[in-house]
């Protein structure tokens, strides 16, 4: 039987997605903070988790950087970031996504979708605005990281100095 970690804090959005999974043959375990993700991950092995990025313990923070998906806000430090909505859904994905290497293309079928005129080129683009906007030096970025030769990812606990 395949076992999934549903990570979320809302109680009844928990149970609902509990009981979806449950009704369909998964075994499920509920957690309320993300800050006992990590350790119960270590602990078990789990074929699937579902994780509400804002979370008691785990907030939607990446370094100085804050995320509200809910109401599409961007805070660095204290100050309110205004991004457009392709940099918002980038930004999201890869948090969403932390240490996974993502390919300018798969990143590009994943934001903007197969029917968007344009090429895997946009989404190079738009990682340099974000960079410019969330990094504290865009040309050494510790957030959004670069791995040549393959693509991006989004590194969860930047070294920040």
């Amino acid at each position: 039987m395949e076992k999934i970690l549903i990570v979320e804090d809302d109680r009844k959005i928990a149970e609902l997605e509990r009981d979806y999974l449950e009704s369909n043959g998964y075994e499920t375990v509920l957690l309320e903070d993300g800050a006992q993700v990590l350790s119960e991950i270590e602990a078990n092995r789990y074929d699937l988790v579902l994780l509400d990025i804002m979370l008691p313990g785990c907030n939607g923070t990446v370094g100085d950087v804050t995320i509200e998906p809910k109401t599409w806000k961007v805070w660095k430090r204290n100050a309110e970031l205004k991004l457009p909505n392709r940099e918002f859904e980038l930004l999201c994905f890869l948090v969403q996504n932390p240490n996974i290497v993502f390919s300018k293309e798969k990143l590009f079928e994943r934001i903007w979708g197969f029917d968007y005129v344009s090429d895997a080129a946009t989404v190079s683009v738009h990682i340099n605005r974000l960079r410019e906007k969330i990094e504290d030096d865009p040309r050494n970025p510790k957030i959004i990281e670069t791995v040549w030769g393959v693509g991006y990812r989004l590194n969860p606990q930047p070294d920040l100095e």
